[in-house]
């Protein structure tokens, strides 16, 4: 090539076309820099509602956390006092642990003898429904022409064998076992009074207790099958009314029948009353 060839300036035409293309691609750079410029801008508000969730929510965790803090100490300081009170208690009343436990123990001893009396009153009962054998009384045997009448529940007559003993009034009997109850029942109807029955809290209600001691005028109380609730009723009424009360230990028949004979010898002045 000519070395004055490489010095003649390209056409007019050439270079517009140049600049034509340049100043195009320079827009479309620009176009793509706002775009950019505008995702940016979105982008970093994004960020910043992110952020200010973040920061108002660590505020909520941190106002928690000091409210949980003080309620922990709060806890903490009832329960010091709560163990300073029982600290003196347990001076105050030496074995309190041992005598807690041994209450525990009782409770669960007086409700398996529940279970057990209930089940024995039970079995009692079946058998007394399969056959009840002829029972001998040996405070009243009546004549065959007066039975009815000593079996009448309000006589107060004498009965007709004058060695046998007698009584008057009402007698109550508190407890025993309940397929017994027609002969202790029959006892006190031939010695000549009148016969109630409570069965010491197994399914008869506490407060019919009270309606019947203060029927009564003779308390039979067997002790080895009712309630504490019962037992106390029992002795407390009977000792604030003067009341002759005979308490027994045994819920037999023949116990039953020696505390009848025992009441039957006494008065109502030499009879002891709630006393064991």
């Amino acid at each position: 090539m000519d070395p004055a060839s490489r010095l003649t300036p390209p056409p007019k035409s050439e270079v517009g076309a140049a600049q034509r293309v340049d100043l195009q691609r320079h827009r479309e750079v620009l176009a793509e820099h706002r775009a950019l410029l505008r995702e940016y801008g979105e982008v970093q508000q994004r960020v910043t509602r992110w952020m200010e969730e973040r920061q108002r929510e660590q505020a909520a965790w941190e106002a928690e956390r000091v409210r949980s803090l003080g309620r922990e100490m709060a806890l903490q300081a009832q329960l010091l006092q709560a163990q300073g009170q029982l600290a003196q208690w347990q001076q105050q009343v030496p074995q309190l642990a041992e005598r807690q436990v041994l209450q525990r123990r009782l409770a669960e001893l007086q409700e398996r003898h529940r279970d057990l009396q209930r089940e024995l009153n039970r079995r009692q009962d079946e058998s007394a429904r399969v056959a009840v054998p002829p029972v001998p009384h040996p405070l009243h045997a009546p004549h065959p022409q007066d039975a009815s009448q000593a079996r009448t529940p309000r006589a107060v007559a004498a009965p007709s064998d004058p060695g046998a003993a007698a009584l008057a009034g009402v007698v109550l009997c508190v407890g025993g076992r309940s397929g017994q109850v027609p002969i202790y029942r029959r006892a006190v109807e031939d010695a000549g009074a009148q016969f109630l029955h409570h069965d010491g809290g197994a399914e008869h209600r506490p407060e019919r207790l009270d309606p019947q001691l203060a029927a009564a005028d003779l308390v039979i109380c067997q002790t080895g099958c009712i309630s504490h609730d019962a037992y106390w009723r029992v002795k407390d009424h009977c000792k604030r009314h003067g009341k002759r009360c005979l308490f027994v230990e045994t819920p037999s028949r023949s116990a039953f029948q020696r505390a009848l004979a025992e009441a039957a010898q006494q008065t109502p002045s030499t009879c002891p009353a709630a006393s064991e």
